[in-house]
């Protein structure tokens, strides 16, 4: 019997607000606003983070170069967000060495490090973790033989925070706010904002890309929190109060390297910017550039031009061989939703986010949204939207958990939430298994562990060369909104952005999930065919 695409169906309805965009914008205001008692539609053209979301550093940091152009306030709300993210997500927010090497010619000296650590440092609520120091070069590289030693001065050396997967912080919002009241449709997209007899905006129509058809979705407000295509929002709304853009573009791409260093290294380039080498999985992930872009907002990929740029910048810091074309696993590129700004250069746009109100208040579009900043952002704006409706009430996404239950934020190292013991050790689930059901799931994990037992396979490996296992499919499909082939091996497991990004396992874990939803084979065809044209743009900077 197949199991149905949606817990509910794409109808008619009326809602206090609707939250256009599926990212993590707009996961985290539909949560926000769920948790206050308010009526919430969210709705999303593709799948929930599968843009701008993913195509992240993965990185929950302060924005140690903020401190150079002065926006001290950004990085002070950073570093409290930061602080915040490690209580309510541990299994997926985790603490990150990094090192910034000083070379002869780099354009920052070691003092210029000190001062800007130090203030780093002061700025960080409670201080409660290892302080930043500045390294003499010896001991730089005695933490760090990769580090290129010729002409290096020292090394700064602080803590920020990595973000194991995006994807599933993104997917942990909206699932919460479906908890608490929230409905919430992928691969929806609106059409039209509707109004009322006296013109103002009444809600939106929207079609449903999954079973056809169209729904109008009525509201008080509505939230466009579409990432980089809110002004082409407020363009089909036919709204510009605030003048034709709103928004400023730009690219930024990454690559995926062999694992080179143990820590993060973050590096200024030649043209005075900064570049990270981050340890993410198997891999050492590089990034990112930051240029205009006004090209096909569906059909972004780095360019080959772009990556040897990424990668010159990186041997300047990194002596290894395999910083070289010929050893990037794959890349991705997104395309940043910075408030528009007027003259500056596109690493100079302030990643503050901003809330843009137009007709009367009714319609508010998100600029500027940094991703360590997405819960603060969504209590600013939920507290905007509740006073505008008449039902002022304080955020509680500050202390509530993301990690499947929704509990009191507490102290619980994300380890403990998965003891092996001797039932679980039962099940016959390798350590590696346990360990990426807790990463991906948190507390949510026991329902996998349950699960496993129960249906044809569960405890089988998805993927030959990951320890993803069937029962993760079945959690996928019934509880966590996956429709597509894509969903699973990119956003709802690791299979897809692992080494091997699911080459050989695609056409197998399709078959299965076309078994649960009933997918015929013409289905199952065009679901491998969108699969593989993914992995193109991911190695089309090889041609």
């Amino acid at each position: 019997m197949a199991v149905a695409p949606r817990p509910w169906p794409l109808v008619d309805g009326d809602f206090d607000v609707v939250v256009i965009g599926g990212g993590m914008a707009g996961a985290g205001v539909a949560r926000d606003l769920a948790l206050r008692g308010l009526s919430v539609a969210l709705v999303e053209k593709g799948d929930f983070a599968s843009a701008t979301t993913s195509r992240s550093s993965k990185l929950i940091h302060g924005g140690l170069r903020y401190l150079e152009l002065l926006d001290l306030g950004l990085v002070r709300e950073s570093l409290r967000e930061r602080e915040r993210l490690r209580r309510l997500a541990p299994h997926l927010v985790r603490p990150l060495p990094f090192l910034v090497p000083i070379y002869r010619d780099s354009s920052r000296s070691l003092v210029k490090v000190r001062i800007g650590l130090t203030l780093y440092d002061w700025l960080t609520p409670g201080r409660n973790r290892e302080r930043y120091r500045v390294l003499r070069a010896v001991d730089a590289l005695t933490l760090e033989p990769a580090l290129r030693p010729d002409d290096l001065r020292g090394a700064g050396y602080y803590f920020d925070d990595l973000l194991v997967s995006p994807e599933r912080l993104c997917l942990e919002n909206v699932l919460s706010a479906c908890r608490h009241g929230a409905r919430a449709w992928n691969y929806a997209v609106v059409e039209a904002l509707t109004r009322d007899r006296s013109g103002a905006v009444a809600g939106v129509r929207v079609r449903d890309l999954l079973g056809g058809g169209t729904a109008t979705l009525g509201a008080r407000v509505v939230v466009n929190a579409s990432g980089p295509w809110v002004d082409d929002l407020r363009r089909l709304a036919g709204v510009q109060e605030r003048g034709r853009h709103v928004l400023r573009r730009t690219k930024g791409i990454h690559c995926l390297l062999p694992r080179l260093t143990d820590r993060a290294v973050y590096q200024s380039t030649r043209d005075d910017r900064m570049i990270f080498v981050i340890p993410w999985r198997d891999f050492s992930l590089v990034g990112t550039t930051d240029t205009d872009f006004d090209g096909d907002l569906d059909r972004v990929h780095a360019t080959r031009e772009e990556v040897e740029y990424l990668l010159g910048e990186v041997r300047r810091a990194i002596a290894d061989p395999r910083v070289a074309v010929k050893h990037v696993a794959y890349t991705y590129a997104g395309v940043r939703p910075l408030s528009f700004e007027e003259g500056a250069r596109a690493s100079d746009v302030s990643r503050a986010h901003r809330v843009v109100e137009e007709e009367g208040g009714r319609f508010l579009s998100v600029t500027g949204t940094k991703l360590t900043c997405f819960r603060s952002l969504a209590e600013s704006l939920g507290d905007r939207v509740a006073r505008r409706l008449g039902r002022p009430s304080r955020a509680r996404t500050g202390n509530l958990t993301l990690d499947g239950v929704d509990e009191e934020a507490g102290r619980v190292e994300a380890q403990a939430w998965l003891d092996v013991t001797d039932d679980v050790a039962a099940t016959g689930l390798s350590r590696e298994t346990l360990e990426t059901l807790v990463a991906l799931h948190g507390r949510g994990a026991g329902r996998v562990v349950e699960l496993s037992g129960k249906v044809p396979g569960g405890r089988e490996r998805l993927c030959p060369a990951n320890p993803d296992i069937v029962a993760q499919l079945h959690v996928a499909v019934q509880d966590e909104l996956a429709v597509s082939l894509q969903d699973v091996l990119l956003r709802r497991t690791g299979i897809g952005t692992s080494r091997c990004q699911g080459r050989d396992c695609a056409e197998g874990i399709g078959r299965r999930m076309g078994a649960l939803l009933g997918w015929s084979a013409r289905r199952l065809d065009a679901e491998l065919e969108a699969y593989h044209a993914h992995l193109a743009r991911a190695h089309r900077f090889r041609e």
